[in-house]
């Protein structure tokens, strides 16, 4: 299934009319924040804030872009949480991995300690 097909809300991209081409971009960014990368989670949330602005009739089409953004968004910093608490229970932080030889170095005490 292509991005342009797959549906949000019940719409999909593809369905959205060409007046509406914030609308359109926000929808496709925010699909494409859940299916590929967060990256598009900023960018398609600030396209929907524009759309509803602009496009106010459009709102079937930009508010799923503006809700699967902030989903997104959130499923990242909720990861970004979860990682930070599981490095904190074996006593690490993110400086500890500031490259790669001192990242083995962790890797080898871990497996020397737990063996």
């Amino acid at each position: 299934m292509a991005i342009n097909e797959t549906k949000i809300g019940g719409v999909s991209p593809s369905e959205v009319p060409v007046a509406y081409r914030l609308s359109r971009l926000s929808l496709t960014f925010g699909i494409m924040s859940l299916l590929l990368l967060p990256v598009f989670s900023v960018p398609g949330l600030i396209l929907g804030i524009l759309a509803s602005a602009k496009e106010t009739p459009a709102r079937r089409f930009y508010m799923p872009g503006i809700i699967t953004s902030i989903i997104s968004i959130l499923l990242v910093i909720i990861v970004f949480i979860l990682v930070r608490v599981i490095l904190s229970i074996f006593g690490l932080t993110f400086s500890d991995f500031k490259d790669i030889d001192h990242v083995l170095e962790v890797i080898a005490d871990f497996v020397v300690s737990h063996s």
